[in-house]
């Protein structure tokens, strides 16, 4: 399978996106399902992001000796502690809709980061662990880049967002395209086992949907502004937006990635982040 050819460097970008209040509260598609779901991304990114973080740099001393990975390594980490502290800015605004985000967090905490992440550091045996966790990391980076690629060619995904939210999607999902390999890279180098990679796409898989959709479940919970007798239509439009948007995307990738010889450089998108990033004032 062929590799992507003019691969980019990933860069650290300053930027600054602010949401003024009053914010729509039914802001995607003024569906609230869908918009929940969305809100969902908000609260799961930045402690996914600052787990990414931890999971390569547990094999900081693998890559020292290598400058050429630890300098991509460290503009990696640079550009998910970016991620983390602009999706974070939104939770102010959950909380002044009254959705009660906290709920969430503290589950999503206490449950994948105090509870798994933890059990399978301490519990897995010989430092395979911190394997499982950068083989997590992995297969989530693996969904995000599909994720992005859809939001990026997929115009009608993001034409009726707030331009705040729409600017804010749209330089994530080029910046996770642009460093989609550096975890895959470093995952290589500590331990190239095909078992290791798949099972962490199989915790990713489950973590990924389960979290998100937990999100969006609590989100619409607490969401007094939603009919309940009206939820079924909604997430019938939802699931049938989501198939239509995403599904083309991650049903051709998704399986490619269990593939022996599998890289992220196989799939040609990185001219997407370029195009979009090209003439931006933060890039």
């Amino acid at each position: 399978m062929a590799v992507a050819a003019n691969k980019p460097e990933a860069k650290i970008r300053k930027v600054n996106f602010i949401f003024e209040k009053p914010f729509p509260k039914h802001w995607y598609n003024d569906n609230p399902i869908a918009t929940h779901f969305m809100n969902a991304q908000h609260l799961a990114f930045p402690d996914g992001e600052k787990f990414f973080i931890r999971s390569v740099k547990a094999f900081a001393d693998v890559y020292a000796n290598d400058p050429e990975l630890k300098k991509r390594v460290n503009n990696f980490i640079g550009q998910e502690g970016t991620h983390y502290a602009e999706h974070q800015k939104f939770w102010d605004i959950m909380e002044s809709q009254d959705l009660q985000p906290q709920k969430f967090l503290k589950f999503f905490r206490a449950t994948a980061w105090n509870g798994l992440e933890k059990a399978i550091r301490k519990y897995f045996p010989n430092g395979s662990g911190d394997k499982m966790a950068l083989s997590v990391t992995v297969g989530l980076e693996h969904f995000t880049a599909m994720l992005a690629e859809s939001g990026i060619i997929n115009k009608e995904i993001t034409k009726n967002m707030p331009e705040e939210m729409r600017d804010l999607f749209m330089w994530h999902a080029a910046e996770e395209i642009e460093h989609k390999s550096i975890p895959f890279d470093v995952l290589k180098k500590v331990d190239d086992s095909y078992a290791l990679r798949i099972s962490g796409m199989a915790v990713a898989t489950w973590g990924l949907w389960f979290y998100l959709t937990s999100g969006m479940i609590s989100l619409t919970i607490n969401d007094k502004d939603i009919k309940r007798s009206e939820i079924p239509k909604y997430l019938l439009l939802f699931g049938r937006n989501f198939s239509k948007s995403f599904g083309g995307t991650m049903a051709e990738q998704y399986w490619q990635y269990f593939r022996r010889d599998f890289h992220p450089d196989q799939i040609d998108n990185y001219h997407l982040a370029e195009e979009l990033l090209k003439g931006k004032t933060y890039a």
